[in-house]
């Protein structure tokens, strides 16, 4: 009894299992598919009514014979052949169930065709328009032989291609795994790099504090100010290798205002309220050391105390950040510096190919464009 109730379970989970095949091959009918078949069963057709041209010159029921029995046939084929994805998904890579769903498309279109063909609408084939007898045995044979050659080479196409598509889609998920992998590994080397360089800062500028009470105590307690800024923004992202507009901005707005000792124009002029700046993400550490270079660069040429204007803008996907400078701190011939060599390094890194950092004279002063893939805050970080 035991026995029996086991093989009775099996065998309604087999056929629970493939009626939900077919189910899901019936939804994965499309009009592709049918306009498809139609077509390429057309013209096979068309192809065996020119290899009997005479023939079909005085009877149309050959070709009509032909017509049925290729499209009949084609479509039996095709929804077998949508059964057998169901049951092959893209790992398992497997050809049997293709042949078992040409065969049995075959198998069942055939003794269809001859039904509708010879029982009810007695259309007549080609030898018995010659006189021949040709019977159950003989009409299914003849064409169940062509039509297994034809949707069997057909369908050797189609999997073919649908192999070859699965083994380029699971490559380059390989490709992309493997590109985000060495990405946190870069990002996790510059954010290394980012907590060697800003430490170095707070100990200049813990120094030239120390300095300034010698000669002018309040400019060093407004260093000191400013310095307390700085770190309460920095402190905690240090090691985070992401960053956004806004808060890099306002690193680079502190540091000035610290550069600052004598006056207080050196400021990042920008309009924080802007959207961009608050949803675009962007490295840190980048903006920072592009405005030391400025400042370094620019005092030969500067009339006055230098000061930088920032116009962040988006355009097709590429985030564009032009930091314009009254003196030469961007003038070109500083583009071989270290400091924008490292920058460009660090850009290239992290984009490859899609990030430029550019020095050019301005209408008036000098402008650095940094070009990066615009990136939104909400979207996912790699750890």
């Amino acid at each position: 009894m035991n026995s029996g109730a086991s093989i009775g379970d099996a065998s309604g989970g087999a056929m629970a299992q493939a009626a939900s095949l077919v189910a899901a091959a019936w939804r994965a009918v499309t009009w592709k598919h049918v306009i498809l078949t139609f077509l390429l069963s057309l013209v096979w057709s068309g192809i065996e009514l020119l290899g009997n041209f005479g023939l079909a010159q005085t009877h149309w029921t050959p070709a009509l014979n032909g017509f049925l029995s290729m499209q009949l046939n084609g479509f039996a084929v095709m929804f077998a052949v949508l059964v057998a994805d169901q049951g092959s998904p893209p790992p398992l890579r497997r050809w049997w169930p293709y042949i078992v769903a040409v065969v049995l498309g075959v198998a069942v279109a055939t003794p269809l065709f001859w039904f509708v063909s010879q029982r009810l609408f007695t259309i007549p084939s080609a030898p018995q328009l010659a006189g021949i007898a040709e019977g159950f045995d003989s009409i299914v044979f003849r064409h169940a032989t062509s039509r297994l050659v034809v949707c069997g080479l057909t369908t050797y196409v189609y999997v073919s291609h649908r192999f070859a598509a699965q083994s380029l889609a699971a490559l380059r998920t390989m490709q992309l795994e493997r590109a985000a992998g060495e990405r946190r590994v870069l990002e996790s080397r510059l954010a290394a790099m980012q907590a060697r360089v800003e430490p170095q800062f707070l100990v200049d500028t813990l120094a030239q504090v120390e300095r300034l009470y010698d000669i002018d105590a309040q400019a060093a307690d407004r260093v000191l100010k400013e310095l307390t800024a700085y770190l309460r923004a920095a402190i905690p992202r240090t090691g985070e290798s992401s960053s956004t507009v806004a808060t890099e901005i306002r690193l680079a707005n502190t540091f000035l205002n610290i550069a600052a000792v004598r006056s207080q124009d050196r400021l990042v002029v920008s309009d924080l309220g802007s959207p961009v700046q608050h949803s675009a993400r962007m490295p840190p550490m980048v903006l920072l050391p592009l405005v030391k270079h400025a400042l370094t660069h620019g005092a030969e040429r500067a009339q006055d105390d230098e000061s930088f204007d920032i116009d962040v803008t988006v355009r097709n996907e590429t985030l564009l950040h032009t930091v314009h400078a009254r003196g030469g701190g961007f003038a070109p011939e500083g583009a071989n510096d270290a400091g924008i060599g490292h920058i460009r390094e660090r850009l290239a890194a992290l984009y490859g190919e899609r990030a430029q950092l550019t020095l050019k004279e301005a209408s008036i002063g000098t402008e650095a464009v940094m070009e990066i893939p615009y990136e939104r805050v909400e979207q996912s970080v790699p750890a």
